[in-house]
């Protein structure tokens, strides 16, 4: 039995995501430990039988000391537990961890799932923690062919890797739902964390301009706030009925179902769930023209693109959306669902892995 280490941020990261392939290495009869700080969506996983080990982290913080205290943290787990293989997910633990894997001859897959526009030195300083943190994994899992072809450059094109469908879609989660029978009333999701790079600024400007035109429509905001001045801008135009705030919900599928499409104004994606998890339940999405959200969205048939930062082609899209007859949104919905099954089913993620899995396996074992 081969025992199999995932690293990630959060436990919903594992919860929502790798449940799939958590649960099928245990199949396979894998001991899996998964290491992230505490949430409740870890109780799924042990009372199957997967070990947790605790850390604190700071996901998004840019302490040196806090970071220095999880490289450690990691470095004492990974000296004890000896894996055979770590899957690593997102920046922090992609980078830290997977440099350390490296200096201990641990085989590692690295799933990053975005990369930030840089610049400068800032720039300059990202590309060596790839470098650093990268060149020794034994798979690269990428989520797009940019952010694929941008770290292939970085790493000198010498680490083997596979292209993946984001993290996939559970379908069955996702069931495909018919569209609304009622469009007199138009909802617009958004469903990001509250943060410039999301793009709600844009959904702000545009929603404040369509709704001048059209009284027919809503704009429904989900997520966090990760800016707190938007906090008070959002409450302002709650007031004047431009936009409504609903909260953090742990499950998203009556709020898909009761919507007619979904805008994503991202800057940046590794590939967006939001996107995939509309689509599955059959309904259309309206997204920036971005790595990450287009592989999602066929333009003009399950849904339309918009240049990204760009308020006016943003607003062009939301109304010709609104223009179109209801059976056309309705048939937008089923091709997104669809192209879905077709492209973006969660097992096409589980089945790469496992593959690459088993191949590592075999050649370090």
């Amino acid at each position: 039995m081969s025992k199999i280490m995932l690293i990630s941020p959060k436990d919903n990261n594992f919860y929502n995501f790798r449940s799939e392939l958590i649960l099928k290495l245990q199949e396979l009869g894998h001991q899996v430990v998964l290491v992230c700080p505490y949430g409740k969506k870890i109780d799924y996983f042990t009372d199957k039988g997967c070990e947790f080990i605790d850390i604190s982290m700071d996901r998004r913080g840019t302490n040196v000391l806090n970071d220095l205290k999880l490289v450690k943290e990691y470095k004492n787990i990974l000296l004890r537990e000896r894996p055979n293989i770590v899957l690593t997910y997102t920046s922090k633990p992609s980078i830290y961890a997977g440099y350390l894997c490296g200096k201990l001859k641990i085989p590692y897959i690295v799933n990053n799932a975005g990369l930030m526009v840089t610049s400068g030195l800032f720039d300059i300083f990202m590309k060596m923690l790839y470098k650093i943190g990268w060149s020794k994994a034994s798979c690269m899992m990428y989520q797009n062919t940019y952010e694929r072809d941008v770290v292939q450059k970085i790493l000198n094109n010498k680490v083997h890797y596979r292209d993946i469908p984001g993290s996939g879609v559970n379908l069955n989660q996702f069931e495909f739902k018919e569209y609304p029978i009622d469009d007199k009333v138009v909802i617009f999701n958004y469903v990001a964390r509250i943060v410039k790079l999301k793009g709600i600024d844009e959904f702000l400007k545009c929603a404040k301009i369509i709704k001048q035109k059209y009284n027919n429509v809503r704009f429904v905001i989900f997520g966090d706030f990760d800016d707190e001045q938007y906090r008070i801008k959002i409450k302002e135009l709650e007031k004047q009925g431009i936009v409504e705030y609903g909260g953090v919900q742990v499950d998203m599928k009556p709020f898909i179902t009761a919507a007619h499409a979904v805008i994503h104004p991202s800057y940046y994606e590794g590939m967006t769930n939001v996107i995939l998890e509309h689509s599955s339940m059959g309904r259309p999405c309206i997204g920036s023209n971005i790595p990450g959200v287009k592989e999602g969205i066929d333009d003009g048939k399950t849904g339309f693109l918009f240049e990204p930062k760009d308020v006016d082609s943003m607003v062009t899209a939301v109304e010709k959306f609104l223009h179109l007859p209801y059976f056309q949104k309705a048939e937008m919905g089923r091709l997104a669902r669809k192209k879905m099954e077709k492209q973006f089913k969660r097992e096409i993620v589980t089945n790469i892995y496992i593959d690459e899995i088993n191949n590592i396996l075999r050649c370090h074992l």
